[in-house]
């Protein structure tokens, strides 16, 4: 068992991965590096969005072939999405053509279109793009592997278009149309219906879901993948760039909300001789977070609507270079402490 004998397992690690469109390419990379490293196990997963796409390719993969048909999965994922995203119209091949810095495509976007954003006229004339997606989850989620007996926990959100309260996705009712659902932003999709009932994108109402990780998993280590910047470097003038702060400021409440509770709840617990249950899960929560604010910072928003190669590519190589410094730095911290200080990341300023 190389460096691992009977008496120290390989430690199992909870994922819990954020949404943001094609910036999911950096959570790409991070699943990429944790994968090739194995000191560890993949426990439960939850996701949002692009999150959640990630999540469900990334299980197909260890189902159906361990973890080098994961990676391999999630590359051809990613390539495909790319690959469509050029079929689907001229401005993805135009920004290849001449690839330059991020701010460059943001920049050039502005020149053309002027301050309009991105966005429809209608969210009905994203309704093509979003068959070409359901096309690329077909292709490459294999969801009698993620519903068999040996998959790794799934937990999937997506929001209730009318009462805005959470839909929670898991192994045994996850569906196409359940991750379409948990990446269909509203200003450029149309709502997918499930049973009845219209669905908006899951990083409105979780992104990623923490709390069914906590209570429904064994494990008591959760890693928490970031993509969506904390902090922008100046403060939006125009109205898309206000309306694309305002959007990304939303998708990372609800997590802060979810942290601030669970926060709170083990930090108001004190000593307890709970052995289970609520108090005593969190209790034992281990908090772990891998991120790049610098380089997700520095990325206009505009760019998670666009899976351009070249950003793809790069986002993967930073997120694989921080995993595998993460694991160096925290791989043997893991089921003895938490190696992030959440409350000051994501609590009250």
């Amino acid at each position: 068992m190389g460096m691992f004998s009977k008496e120290k397992p390989i430690p199992s690690l909870d994922l819990a991965l954020q949404g943001g469109g094609a910036h999911g390419a950096f959570t790409w990379g991070v699943l990429d590096g944790l994968l090739q490293d194995e000191r560890l196990n993949i426990g439960a997963l939850s996701g949002a969005s692009a999150g959640a796409m990630n999540a469900a390719v990334l299980v197909s993969g260890l189902v159906s072939g361990g973890r080098e048909e994961a990676r391999e999965r999630l590359r051809a994922f990613w390539k495909e999405l790319n690959r469509s995203g050029r079929e689907a119209g001229p401005l993805i091949p135009m920004i290849e053509a001449f690839p330059q810095t991020s701010r460059a495509v943001s920049s050039w976007w502005t020149t053309v279109f002027g301050d309009i954003g991105m966005t429809h006229a209608s969210p009905e004339l994203g309704r093509e793009m979003q068959e070409i997606l359901r096309k690329v989850i077909e292709t490459h989620v294999d969801f009698d592997a993620i519903r068999s007996e040996n998959a790794p926990q799934l937990f999937i959100s997506a929001t209730n278009a009318r009462s805005g309260r959470l839909r929670l996705f898991r192994n045994e009712d996850l569906s196409t149309d359940a991750l379409l659902a948990s990446a269909c932003l509203p200003l450029y999709f149309p709502p997918v219906t499930i049973d009845g009932k219209d669905y908006w994108d899951g990083g409105y109402s979780a992104n990623p879901p923490l709390v069914p990780l906590v209570l429904e998993s064994p494990n008591d280590d959760l890693l928490l993948i970031t993509v969506n910047a904390q902090v922008r470097p100046d403060t939006p003038r125009g109205v898309a760039a206000i309306v694309d702060r305002l959007t990304e400021i939303g998708f990372n409440q609800s997590m802060r909300k979810e942290l601030q509770g669970l926060l709170l709840l083990k930090s108001s617990i004190g000593h307890t001789r709970a052995k289970d249950g609520l108090i005593a899960q969190v209790e034992r929560l281990r908090l772990h977070e891998i991120h790049d604010e610098p380089t997700l910072s520095a990325m206009p928003a505009q760019t998670k609507l666009l899976p351009v190669r070249h950003l793809l590519l790069k986002l993967h190589d930073v997120g694989e270079a921080a995993a595998k410094q993460w694991c160096e730095v925290n791989i043997e911290h893991l089921g003895k402490r938490g190696t992030v200080d959440m409350a000051a990341r994501f609590g009250p300023a």
